[in-house]
């Protein structure tokens, strides 16, 4: 029906009146009626007839089509339409794109389809990636709230036109009673082609759409070259030719052009620069050309640029004829004239090419030889040994004897190329030849270079074919110079041959200088060695070879005298002196050799048995050098001792040299080390340390030795080592007693005969660790000798240690990240325990679960373990990540104690694991949105951390247990109803979130709206319920229905207000039944689901929608995938504001009009929504001096708490005399103003006397 009625439900109060609105809005034209009922709640029923007529009201176009001019595209063109109103309505305006409404619909029907599908690939395609596993429930619930979320955007869309070509600006509005409206209408065209396009205006009033036809043509870029051909006539092969061309750009448009690739392999040849580019309008570009042609003849192309926006491309068509190169030697022959042989001689010429073509050639000499390249003198003097020395340099093969530089290459275009000729002869002859040109790709012996020479060898000779040497040292060089001179006009090439049958001449020589390069008419010195390799008179014959030279070579005669080396022994005589027994005692031995050669020598002892050695006793003096010789002597015996040496030198005097010694100290020695010091090393304390060694005579006479401790008196008998410390007497002092030395000696007193042995016990202990240092004396008679002498001194040290391990690491951390696709399984990490006090010792380990001491095979490891000096042993830890069985992230920390056999010391090791599962952080466990107006919603923040180490994927659900979530409408049961009346005077505002009212003693556990009651109904009156209240001990324990209590909150005694209060917003009851809604239309949780990376944070928002009087607590479910699931209780009210004025009139009666009349209005919040109030049109005066005549209410504006009130204060100056009423408003939130009256009467002061007017 086109009627409609607002409001359509109402009630009214006693003597209340109210405006109904009928609205008339008809779709089609025609005639309506129909009958408006009204219901009373008494039963009676009245009707109203409405009738109404719809036409089409006079709005139109001022034309139907509208035609653009040819615009280019990225312009834009416009035109203006205009819609004339000539009724008298305020007509309202839409473009649209469909005629009818139908389609429109059927558009937005679509769009709707294609939005959801999209959303539901877009949520398929996120829970596949992430691998979310919901379930289907979960996953409705999901794609239910994502469609309820399109459908209203579908649905808010107005459909208004939108098109990139054509626009219409404004899309909507409103048009005046006869005036009317101008709409622009914008051609942007994207291509160059026509355009065509129909819209339509929805306007109020009209049954159909108005249609409008836009057309239009775009237009692109126009691009041309300034030639409609080039032609570039007769070029040369393979010369590079540029030329330009200009390309115009005559549009106003600028245009992207670009070179089409051309396919032809004469096109291949052009080059265009730029090949693409952008040109402004009114702009030219210059195209530069380049072109190389690889083929003869003539040719025509095309080349195409293409141009963005334009369907035609640029053109440039290109013809010509190629043809071929000349060039020239700038000498007419090459004269070598004479050359020496093996000596290389250059000349250059210059090939220069006439034609602006590049020339490619190869350049050759046809009659010279084929074989090794011909022997230069420069190289051959480095090789002594070749065959040329001495067969000369013809080998099977004529030799290749010209070089061209360079032999082939390219001559540019009227360039010129230098060639070099090198004559290296190697041929006694005269040459006349030719040098050949060959032109690549033109042909063969193009042009010929006559070629001359003469090859000759210098002749040379020895300026003294005998050479003297004199007296020389056997295997031993001596140098002298061998003159050569050449008297010719050109250079020669040398070379002293290598001796031949070297080990069976008498001497050999050799040249540090064999070969070389004798220049023109000058002499050359060449050093010639020689060695005598026996004695007497020595002749042998050397041979010098001359490059090219035929038959024998030069001949030179050596002669020397061969002699052998000199040795000088210093000293004459050695004396050692007084030396200690049974150690070595040396004295140096120089032979000097004075000779130019080695010196062989070896030494020997004149007596049998000596108690000397030399060292070296034989071997080799070099030339002019010194060799020392060690003379040692070793005695047994205290007495003097003599001998001689014998210094046998080859081919030399044999040199006799005497020597002397005499011993002294003692011949008591030990078989272990022992004397002067003896360190047991560390030794761990509470143990004894023992050292057993045997003393011998290796003297040749008796021995009886005394042995004491230095500081301590001499033991005569045999004494016990001291008792030790056990560990129980700790607190006993662990020093050694007064007088007892910690190290005893064992026997104390012995006779050793020469060649005797006996053994010896060192002992020694203490219960601390630290360093004892003793001394040992040792005291002897020897032979017959009654004195006693001191032969022996020891420093005894011990280091008593305590055990230490190296422990590597020294605290163990397992790391373990649970990812969801991972398993857990044990994990091992390696612990490495050395050994580092130099003892060893057996060790037992101990460690709690989740750990466990395993070997390197990671298997448990036995009770004990014996761990070797220095010796690393290596185990490993297991730790077991799933001991913890749940998906919460834990550390377990523990102490592995290593426990000693032999010492009560004891080490430790800190184990700590770490397993990481998905985890969140979440700020708060509760998320409490209070109480909101009823039909708004509120949104909250919670912050959520990833406090693990891994990203987290995590989505939202909500609990569907309903013993944990409660939603309820709250409305009144009939108890209430009953207990209304008599609580009307001491009533109050049931907040559920408060305990601090004074409740009737019915009412009981507030914080979750359940009560006891007495079992009665609302017949039994209120005298039933307050009785069911004294007695609340005997009462029968039920629940009520969810409901929402307005009540008075009790509060002192107020004033009597001087007019009735009526309470304002929910102050009546009401009992509306409100289906209870489902969770997703409560709360809602945004981002459904996502991803954290570790640390990153991401705020979470709930948002509550507050249905009318709605009380709700759900739980709502974080699911982490491979972690746990959080829970967050939510919970939320909704309901509508209420206040009380105590005042809602004032009476000042009889004042002052002179005079600030003030008052008090008391505001009290009876809702449990907390509330703004306003003052409109308050006075802009003071307290002090407010405006007369305008109130002045004093706070203007505030919020007030539930149950909580605010004081107004009122100001008002009656300003004038005579009788005053006024009024203002408070508005509070969006309920309706409430007006507070203020009446009185202003005067001022009389005074009336009963005298009469004249005395």
């Amino acid at each position: 029906s086109p009627f409609s009625v607002i409001p359509a439900m109402v009630t009214l109060g006693i003597g209340d009146s109210m405006q109904v609105t009928v609205g008339f809005l008809p779709m089609w034209t025609g005639d309506y009626s129909t009958s408006l009922v009204m219901h009373y709640d008494t039963g009676e029923d009245t009707h109203i007839n409405l009738h109404g007529r719809a036409v089409d009201v006079d709005i139109r176009l001022d034309r139907s089509t509208v035609t653009f001019g040819k615009t280019y595209i990225t312009r834009s063109n416009r035109a203006t339409v205009h819609i004339h109103n000539l009724s008298n309505i305020t007509a309202c305006f839409q473009w649209k794109a469909a005629d009818t409404q139908e389609q429109e619909d059927q558009l937005k029907l679509r769009q709707y389809h294609r939005l959801c599908q999209q959303n539901k690939d877009k949520l398929s395609d996120f829970l596949k990636e992430h691998r979310v596993d919901i379930t289907c429930r979960e996953h409705s619930a999901l794609l239910t709230h994502t469609l309820q979320r399109v459908r209203a955007k579908v649905q808010e869309d107005p459909m208004l036109f939108y098109d990139d070509i054509f626009c219409l600006e404004p899309k909507e509005g409103e048009i005046w009673p006869k005036c009317s409206a101008e709409i622009s209408v914008f051609f942007k065209p994207q291509e160059a082609q026509v355009y065509n396009q129909a819209v339509y205006c929805d306007i109020s009033g009209r049954e159909t759409r108005l249609p409008l036809l836009l057309e239009g043509e775009g237009l692109g870029p126009q691009l041309q070259f300034s030639l409609e051909e080039l032609n570039i006539g007769e070029v040369y092969f393979r010369a590079t030719h540029r030329y330009e061309v200009i390309l115009l750009n005559k549009g106003p448009l600028k245009a992207s052009f670009s070179l089409v690739p051309p396919s032809t392999a004469m096109g291949s040849c052009f080059t265009f620069l730029p090949q693409e580019g952008i040109l402004a309008p009114k702009r030219l570009q210059v195209i530069h050309i380049s072109f190389c042609p690889t083929t003869m003849g003539e040719f025509q192309e095309q080349f195409y640029f293409h141009v963005t926006g334009s369907p035609k491309p640029a053109t440039l068509p290109i013809r010509g004829c190629i043809k071929g190169p000349n060039f020239h030697f700038n000498v007419p022959a090459l004269h070598f004239g004479d050359v020496s042989f093996g000596f290389p001689c250059t000349l250059r010429c210059c090939l220069s090419n006439t034609s602006p073509a590049p020339m490619s050639f190869n350049l050759c000499i046809p009659e010279d030889g084929l074989g090794e390249p011909s022997i230069c003198s420069s190289i051959q003097i480095f090789r002594v040994t070749r065959p040329p020395w001495r067969k000369g340099a013809q080998g099977f093969m004529k030799p290749r004897e010209f070089r061209i530089s360079p032999c082939r290459g390219t001559v540019h275009a009227l360039g010129s190329q230098d060639i070099e000729v090198t004559l290296c002869s190697n041929t006694v002859r005269e040459y006349k030849l030719e040098l050949v040109v060959d032109v690549i790709g033109v042909g063969l012996k193009w042009l010929t270079l006559p070629l001359t020479a003469r090859c000759i060898v210098p002749p040379l000779r020895v300026l003294s074919p005998v050479v003297k040497f004199g007296h020389c040292c056997l295997k031993f060089p001596y140098e002298e110079k061998l003159a050569l001179v050449n008297d010719s006009d050109f250079p020669g090439c040398y070379c002293v041959l290598p001796q031949e049958d070297k080990e069976k001449a008498s001497a050999w020589y050799s040249s540090s200088e064999p070969s070389g390069i004798i220049e023109a008419h000058s002499l050359v010195e060449i050093p010639i060695t020689l060695e005598a390799q026996q004695l007497g008179q020595c002749n042998i014959t050397a041979e010098v070879s001359v490059l090219g030279r035929e038959g024998s070579p030069l001949e030179l005669h050596l002669q020397c005298i061969g002699h052998g080396p000199v040795v000088c022994v210093q000293p004459g005589e050695i004396n050692f002196g007084t030396i200690q027994v049974l150690q070595d005692s040396s004295e140096i031995l120089q032979l000097s050799n004075q000779a130019g050669i080695p010196a062989p020598f070896w030494i020997e002892m004149a007596g049998k048995r000596s108690p000397w050695r030399i060292e070296p006793s034989k071997g080799v003096i070099p030339p002019m050098s010194k060799v020392s010789v060690i003379v040692t002597a070793n005695l047994d015996d205290t007495k003097k001792f003599q001998d001689k040496v014998k210094v046998f030198i080859e081919n030399s005097h044999t040199t006799i040299i005497s020597v002397q010694a005499e011993g002294i100290g003692t011949t008591i020695v030990t078989d272990k080390p022992f004397a002067p010091k003896f360190d047991f090393k560390p030794h761990f304390s509470f143990t004894p340390c023992r050292y057993q060694f045997k003393l011998t005579n290796k003297g040749r006479r008796i021995h009886r030795l005394f042995w004491a401790t230095e500081g301590f008196r001499i033991f005569h008998r045999s004494t016990r080592p001291p008792a030790l410390c056990g560990t129980k007497s700790k607190n006993v002092s662990q020093s050694p007693r007064p007088g007892s030395p910690v190290f005893k000696l064992q026997p104390l007193m012995m006779d050793l005969r020469p060649g005797q042995a006996v053994e010896m016990v060192l002992e020694g202990s203490s219960s601390t660790a630290q360093e004892v240092k003793e001394r040992l004396l040792c005291y002897a008679t020897v032979g017959k000798e009654t004195a006693k002498k001191q032969i022996m001194q020891v420093d005894v040290t011990c280091k008593f240690i305590l055990p230490v391990v190296q422990m590597s690491p020294r605290a163990i951390t397992f790391h373990v990240e649970k990812k969801p696709s991972d398993v857990l399984t044990l994990q091992y990490q390696p612990l490495s325990l050395k050994n580092t006090c130099s003892l060893p010792f057996s060790i037992m380990l101990d460690l709690e679960q989740p750990f466990q001491i395993c070997n390197v095979e990671q298997q448990p490891l036995p009770a004990d373990s014996k761990v070797s000096i220095w010796e690393e042993l290596h185990l490993c830890i297991q730790f077991d990540p799933a001991y913890e069985n749940n998906l919460n992230s834990w550390v377990a920390e523990r102490l592995l104690r290593m426990h000693f056999l032999e010492h009560p010391h004891e080490e430790q090791v800190i184990v700590r694991g770490e397993v990481y599962f998905p985890n969140l952080h979440l700020q708060t466990k509760a998320v409490d949105f209070g109480c909101i107006i009823n039909d708004t919603e509120q949104e909250l923040h919670m912050e959520m951390t990833n406090c693990s180490p891994i990203p987290v994927q995590y989505h939202w659900s909500f609990q569907t247990d309903r013993q944990v979530n409660t939603i309820r409408c709250v409305h009144l049961c009939a108890l209430l109803k009953t207990l209304l009346p008599t609580l009307q005077s001491d009533c109050l505002f049931l907040h559920a979130r408060k305990r601090a009212f004074c409740l009737p003693a019915c009412l009981v556990n507030i914080s979750t709206l359940v009560w006891e009651v007495a079992p009665c109904s609302a017949s039994q009156g209120t005298e039933a319920a307050h009785e069911a209240v004294k007695k609340k001990k005997k009462l029968a324990s039920c629940s009520l229905q969810p409901m929402v209590l307005v009540l008075q909150e009790l509060s002192s005694p107020a004033v009597e207000p001087q007019r009735p209060v009526r309470k304002r917003g929910l102050s009546q009851f009401s009992e509306v039944k409100h289906p209870n809604p489902g969770m997703q239309e409560v709360f809602d949780v945004q981002p459904l689901w996502g991803e954290l990376q570790p640390g990153e944070r991401h705020m979470v928002t709930f948002t509550f929608f507050g249905h009318a009087n709605i009380v709700a607590r759900v739980t709502a479910l974080c699911h982490v995938q491979g972690g746990p699931t959080y829970q967050v209780v939510v919970a939320g009210e909704a309901s509508c504001p209420s206040y009380q004025l105590d005042v809602e009139e004032i009476d000042w009666g009889l004042q002052m009009f002179n005079k600030v009349l003030k008052a008090k209005v008391t505001l009290r919040n009876t809702g449990v929504v907390e509330f703004t109030y306003v003052v409109p049109n308050s006075s802009t005066g003071t307290a002090a001096k407010p405006l007369p005549g305008v109130p002045l209410v004093l706070p203007t504006t505030g919020s007030i708490a539930p149950g909580r009130e605010q004081v107004l204060k009122v100001f008002y100056l009656p300003g004038k005399v005579g009788v005053f009423c006024r009024t203002f408003q408070v508005q509070v939130a969006h309920l309706e103003p409430a007006e507070i009256y203020l009446k009185g009467e202003g005067t001022f002061p009389r005074i009336t006397m009963d005298l009469p007017c004249m005395l």
